[in-house]
Parts: structure tokens; C-alpha cells; sequence
């Protein structure tokens, strides 16, 4: 995990239009390391919109040059509003609304009158859910942890994004899951046959399923409500049986809840050579291309 830094990002309030309606830009001056796909990345745009707005001739910038960042609009908060309330009642992917406001350091805290970036609902991310999934190498049999209809859509690839809290209070850690959308109790189904090798409370992903799906490969069920009759560690399970319930829970020690908007964190983890996170987005799209 990473320890908490100061973020190099100097974002400053610029070019604000003087009608009602208009976009408000920003202007980011650019660090060592960055590149125009990153920049798109964090602020909810793509990089041919910044080659476009900055009159750049090639995606070469170098650290210093200050660069204005299209399609966002400000918005204030209003009382008793999460971030999740915004991005539904805005149109836009929760994780596009996180990534445009970076000046918020925990996005599950926020309050009246707090002025949030709207990022451009018809940006890359808006438009990526027409494009048809590949099919992966490995588990392509799966299916998709919710039914259709019953989960927000479309699914956005939040992995490694930055999250905000953990147990000691002093890290920020890299999201090592997509997290699907849903409200409180939407069932959820077992991707694949397997074991259910971790099965309880986790400070992190409250209660949680861990199923071992073959000998190097481990799906990653989080923040349940609750769960399936008839399951526990060392159960056996099929593709398609039911084994919990959406839910808030985790952040904190056992019984923690509510702490953030109700979704299915689902990550899928590599044994070997040691444990480590798959980015599971790509998986997910091909499986939901199915639902």
C-alpha cells in the first residue's frame, strides 16, 4: 500500500464563464511522470479533448506546462447528499465523479454548500459501453455476480483507484476490484463453480466470500449484507447459486455498515507466484455481455 501523500497536482480555478449553464475549466499544471492519457484519466475526460482544447500539435507535454481541463461543471452540494446521489441525479459513473474531484480526500465524507466537479457525462467513459467485450482466456464460462437489471449500468473499471480509508488511517490504498452498483439486498449469484476458502467479517470488505475457482485463482465477493442459507468455509458451490445479499458493510470492525453507497466490491486474485490482484473489468464486461 501506499503512505498518504500530498498529491503534486496543482489544480487551480480558471476560465469560469460568466452565463448561467456554462462549463467551468480548470487548469492543471503538468508533473514528472504524466502523461495526456493519465491526466483524461483523473479528470474524467480523454486525451484527445486535452490535445484539442490546449492546441497541442502531439500528446508530448513536459512537467510545468499548465494545461486547461475541458468538460467539467461545478456543483454545490446539498444537505444530507452523498457523492452517489450526485452521480445519479447528474447521469454520471460514480467512479468518473471521485476521479474528477481530487481535491476530495474522502469521498464518503461531504457536506452542504461543498463544491463538487461534474465531470463530461459524454466523455470516453460514457461512450466505452457500446464497444463489445473480447472474450478472456480463462473463465469465459463465467457468469455475471447480478442479474440483469438489477444493478446499475454501465459498469465502470474503478481498479486501482485510490480508496481512502484503512485500518491504521495513515495509507491510501489501491482499489484491488471493480465495484457494481446495486441497492441493499440485490442477490448475488457465484460466478463459477468452486470452494469457499474466506468466509466471515473483513475490516476492509466486511462480510465477505472468498471462493477458490481453480488451483491458482480466488473471486472476491465484498460488502455484503449478508448472506445465503446452507453456505460457509468449505462449502461447495456452483456457477449460478445464490450466495449473499448487496450491502454498505465493512470499513471499520465487525458491523460496520453505511459507510459508503450500497455496491458488490468483486475482485478476482492470481495464487502465483505470490498473491496478487487480476483486474477483473474485463471479465465482468464479457460475462455481463452474456447476462
Amino acid at each position: 500500500m501506499k503512505k498518504r501523500y500530498t498529491a503534486g497536482l496543482a489544480m487551480l480555478t480558471a476560465g469560469i464563464m460568466l452565463f448561467a449553464g456554462s462549463a467551468e475549466a480548470a487548469v492543471y499544471t503538468v508533473k514528472s511522470g504524466d502523461t495526456l492519457w493519465k491526466i483524461s484519466q483523473t479528470y474524467g475526460t480523454t486525451a484527445s479533448k486535452l490535445i484539442q482544447v490546449n492546441q497541442l500539435t502531439s500528446e508530448w507535454i513536459y512537467p510545468g506546462q499548465q494545461l486547461q481541463v475541458p468538460g467539467t461543471t461545478p456543483y454545490k452540494v446539498q444537505n444530507g447528499e452523498s457523492m452517489w446521489d450526485i452521480s445519479r441525479k447528474q447521469g454520471v459513473a460514480l467512479a468518473d465523479l471521485i476521479a474528477a474531484n481530487p481535491q476530495i480526500s474522502n469521498p464518503n465524507n461531504i457536506w452542504n454548500g461543498l463544491s463538487v466537479t461534474i465531470p463530461d457525462k459524454f466523455g470516453a467513459a460514457a461512450a466505452a459501453p457500446s464497444a463489445s467485450a473480447a472474450q478472456p482466456a480463462k473463465f469465459a464460462d463465467g457468469q455475471f455476480p447480478l442479474k440483469k437489471g438489477t444493478y446499475t449500468q454501465p459498469i465502470t473499471n474503478n481498479y486501482a483507484a485510490e480508496r481512502y480509508w484503512s485500518e491504521n488511517g495513515d495509507e491510501i490504498r489501491q482499489h484491488e476490484g471493480v465495484d457494481i452498483m446495486a441497492d441493499k439486498g440485490t442477490p448475488i449469484y457465484s460466478v463459477l463453480d468452486g470452494e469457499i476458502v474466506n468466509f466471515g467479517w473483513n475490516d476492509l470488505g466486511g462480510w465477505r466470500i472468498t471462493v477458490r475457482v481453480d488451483d491458482t485463482t480466488q473471486f472476491y465477493y465484498a460488502h455484503l449484507n449478508g448472506y445465503a442459507g446452507g453456505i460457509g468455509k468449505g462449502s461447495k458451490i456452483k456457477k449460478g447459486q445464490l450466495i449473499g445479499y448487496v450491502g454498505s458493510t465493512g470499513y471499520g470492525p465487525e458491523g460496520t455498515q453505511g459507510l459508503f453507497e450500497p455496491h458488490l466490491h468483486f475482485g478476482i486474485y492470481s495464487t502465483t507466484p505470490s498473491w496478487h490482484s487480476i483486474d477483473p473489468f474485463a471479465y465482468l464486461k464479457w460475462w455481463e455481455q452474456k447476462n
